[in-house]
């Protein structure tokens, strides 16, 4: 199935948060693959609360499991914890200390493998990239990676060099795209001329909404149908889409990678 990786060029702009939104918002099975170097957010957060057996040692059983085992197939399955209430959505959450982070760099390939190979989708939380622990192998096996950023100045030159970067290493067999918190200045269309990138969507900036996500508050009774959900099915469907478009093209002709539009799609259309 397809593996989609959401990144960020740093500056804490909700990537774990939209990656849940939109593990939770998914049609069909679904995995969230918290593969962030310096650490996790969804078990103290989404999941504190909800969690009533073990969570496992996640990530980093994974990883030390590969260790032991270099030649064996990975038993992802065993690290995997299902989202209660979520019957189609896991989670394998990351690690809790970043200084475990150095033990990540050998498990990346193998877990490229089976997470590409694995029944359902993944959607893999990768966090801020750009640094010699980014996951390189998850971004090359990746069908789309999204970056989720703010419309700022700051965070549109941070995310300049690092896209550079992405399409040297990813060619342009792979997907990329925007996501916008909209907290911001710019309008999408000056994000999309200054990174030519395609805004995929754009989220509303819903501080209560997103803390349901990000911290595990209780939800309001209009939460269901908050435009941030809509807005996380919206990017849902943008990225389902242009894997779809792209694909198309793997008998020979290269598909059609999303280049900058100028439309962004917005959650309440």
């Amino acid at each position: 199935m397809s593996l989609t990786c959401l990144i960020s060029s740093g500056g804490s702009p909700g990537v774990t948060t939209t990656a849940l939104g939109l593990a939770l918002t998914w049609p069909g099975e679904v995995l969230l693959a918290e593969c962030d170097p310096m650490g996790r957010r969804v078990l103290p957060g989404f999941m504190a609360d909800r969690l009533r057996g073990s969570a496992g040692s996640g990530l980093l059983g994974l990883a030390m499991a590969a260790e032991a085992q270099p030649q064996a197939r990975l038993p992802l399955e065993d690290y995997v914890v299902p989202v209660p209430g979520e019957e189609s959505v896991g989670v394998l959450h990351g690690v809790r200390d970043p200084r475990h982070g150095v033990r990540l760099g050998p498990l990346w390939g193998r877990l490229s493998e089976v997470l590409v190979s694995r029944r359902g989708d993944v959607i893999g939380d990768l966090g801020r990239i750009g640094g010699r622990d980014t996951p390189d192998d998850l971004l090359r096996a990746a069908q789309a990676v999204v970056m989720v950023l703010k419309p700022t100045l700051v965070q549109v030159d941070v995310a300049g060099p690092r896209l550079d970067a992405l399409r040297d290493l990813l060619g342009d067999r792979t997907v990329v795209g925007l996501c916008l918190i909209s907290d911001g200045p710019y309008s999408a269309a000056e994000v999309e001329r200054v990174l030519g990138m395609p805004v995929m969507a754009e989220l509303p900036c819903s501080p209560a909404e997103a803390r349901v996500f990000s911290d595990g508050a209780r939800p309001r009774r209009t939460f269901k149908t908050s435009l941030l959900l809509r807005s996380y099915n919206v990017l849902g469907r943008r990225i389902r889409a242009a894997i779809g478009s792209s694909s198309m093209g793997d008998d020979g002709e290269v598909g059609p990678v999303l280049s900058g539009s100028g439309a962004a799609v917005r959650g309440d259309q």
